[in-house]
């Protein structure tokens, strides 16, 4: 085979096989929500835990949200997918929060997977952090993709 037949045999292959790379890629963006929990020796072994997500190619930005009843924290975030179903992320700063005595929020960061089964899409995965104190105790986030819906006023239903 010539080298000019090589070649265009080459990119033939990489022009239509290009689209089907980038379809393989996962979404991530959009509103996550379940629990993240902390291993024994933690302030409390579960929390409520939120994450908004928007993703441009491979990188996210978002926010984070971790609730346990009048307690919570709100922490803006980046991170970055590799091998198309993992999110590797870091929370950035803590945006808005609450707390108690002897009690400060972690800045996490984790590696979740992305999982599809039928109709619903699943992040889990591991954390660890730290706060000001040292190191917190890590634990897993388990989260299901949530489809958000518009408010609907009372005297627009039918």
């Amino acid at each position: 085979m010539n080298q000019f037949k090589f070649t265009a045999i080459i990119l033939f292959l990489l022009v239509f096989s290009l689209p089907i790379a980038l379809s393989a890629q996962a979404d991530f963006s959009g509103f996550w929500k379940g629990i993240i929990t902390q291993d024994e020796g933690g302030y409390k072994t579960e929390y409520g835990f939120e994450l908004y997500l928007n993703q441009d190619g491979t990188r996210v930005t978002g926010r984070s949200y971790v609730i346990d009843g009048k307690l919570h924290a709100e922490m803006e975030l980046k991170g970055s997918i590799y091998n198309t179903n993992y999110l590797r992320f870091q929370e950035l700063k803590i945006v808005d929060f609450s707390v108690v005595e002897n009690m400060e929020w972690c800045l996490k960061k984790g590696h979740l997977i992305l999982q599809v089964k039928g109709d619903k899409a699943y992040l889990t995965g591991v954390w660890k952090g730290t706060t000001s104190f040292g190191n917190c105790i890590p634990g897993r986030i388990e989260l299901e993709r949530e489809v958000i819906r518009a408010a609907v006023e009372e005297d627009e239903k039918f």
